[in-house]
């Protein structure tokens, strides 16, 4: 592993990265490894195959495990995406979204104050916050997605401590989910019409 490095997140083993903080380049690729390289949810890029949506090429071959593609095939397009990411194609947060990311990061919170939260319970409630990582990192750098990154950002690995750090994080941040939940329901307030 001299020039890769482990990456551990909240409950264990999520990967391998360079130094840079690249995931390393493939001989082959299944969705799993195209979701790491991009740094985002393999159900989203699941997703975008199904669609046929984003310019994802047709796998090399069908297994009964799932599509693959070549690395000489599909690193051109990861690399293409990175950039198109990163050049940053900003959306304003939605409502919906907002109260997604708030629900979801309540529910983890309730479960890492529980005394012995079960690891499975912990584990889902990570991974259902963490899905929502690439609609919040899509959002612009207004005071919305600063809160939702503030939210996002007190789920991430936890360096030491494992639940009780991020139970820390998590308590820290209640403030900015109070006010991520107070902005999602103003706006969305506007877009509700009124029953007469």
């Amino acid at each position: 592993m001299s020039s890769q490095i482990a990456r551990y997140d909240f409950y264990g083993y999520s990967g391998r990265v360079t130094p840079e903080g690249r995931a390393p380049r493939r001989e082959y690729y299944g969705l799993a490894e195209i979701a790491d390289a991009l740094g985002l949810a393999r159900q989203l890029v699941t997703v975008w195959r199904r669609r046929r949506s984003h310019g994802i090429p047709d796998p090399t071959c069908e297994l009964a495990s799932g599509p693959i593609w070549r690395g000489a095939e599909i690193e051109p397009w990861i690399d293409r995406m990175r950039t198109e990411r990163s050049a940053g194609d900003v959306e304003p947060l939605t409502p919906d979204l907002a109260l997604r990311l708030a629900r979801r990061t309540l529910r983890l919170l309730a479960l890492v104050l529980e005394p012995n939260p079960r690891p499975q319970l912990l584990a889902q409630a990570v991974a259902a916050v963490r899905d929502l990582r690439p609609g919040v990192e899509a959002t612009g750098p207004d005071e919305p997605g600063r809160l939702a990154r503030t939210v996002l950002a007190a789920t991430g690995p936890a360096t030491d401590g494992g639940p009780d750090a991020v139970r820390r994080r998590l308590v820290e941040a209640l403030p900015a989910i109070a006010e991520l939940i107070t902005t999602a329901n103003s706006g969305s307030a506007d877009e509700i019409p009124p029953s007469g």
